[in-house]
């Protein structure tokens, strides 16, 4: 049952990022309602894991917008993420508009 929730978060985080991609370059809503209908799938699963979380989350509708369907899908993230170090997004977070730092190479020449 845990490597299954494992791999059901792993699909969220792919929703939030196709989400956020979608809202990004305006998508065709046809992009967006595929976003949504996973969300929900995913969260019905999630719902049969573990009914407590019937109450916290609901469904989205199938014209949610990326933005939304982004906030709703970090929420559900964020949720089993509190608990469990192994759901953790420091692998590949890549949120926000702060500049990475740049690898510097340096090589020493002789002159």
């Amino acid at each position: 049952m845990e490597n299954e929730k494992s791999k059901l978060i792993n699909v969220l985080r792919r929703i939030a990022r196709a989400a956020g991609y979608a809202a990004w370059v305006k998508a065709q809503p046809d992009a967006s309602k595929f976003c949504a209908t996973q969300y929900n799938k995913i969260l019905t699963r999630l719902t049969e894991l573990e009914p407590s979380i019937t109450s916290l989350f609901m469904p989205l509708a199938e014209d949610a917008s990326p933005e939304v369907i982004r906030i709703a899908t970090r929420e559900v993230l964020a949720y089993f993420e509190a608990d469990e170090p192994d759901f953790s997004w420091s692998y590949g977070r890549r949120f926000g508009c702060r500049p990475h730092r740049a690898r510097i190479n340096c090589l020493t020449t002789s002159a």
